[in-house]
């Protein structure tokens, strides 16, 4: 027998996990796109690559810390900070023109 075989099924989540990995989903990469533009604001070319580089570093550092990108068990306050910390890029950029 595999591992494959004898790992046990994913049973099925719950519409509010659901939710969470859609918003998951949506706030990751605009908030990697508020960071290229944020970088591209303040130092042009150079900026977005610095940019596009930590926003790989944040999506690499939230798969290392969740062993996986969108975890079964996903919680409202990891979620809540993602959007926060969104929020916070997007505020910043803004500021930033």
């Amino acid at each position: 027998m595999t591992e494959a075989q004898k790992a046990p099924a994913l049973g099925p989540t719950s519409v509010s996990q659901d939710l969470l990995a859609a918003a998951l989903a949506a706030l990751m990469p605009l908030g990697g796109g508020f960071l290229a533009l944020w970088g591209y604001a303040w130092l042009g070319i150079f900026g977005v690559i610095l940019g596009l580089v930590a926003a790989g570093g944040w999506a690499f550092w939230w798969r290392n810390k969740h062993k996986t990108f969108f975890p079964k068990d996903l919680r409202g306050g990891s979620v809540a900070g993602i959007a926060v910390l969104v929020a916070l890029f997007g505020l910043f950029f803004f500021l930033a023109l």
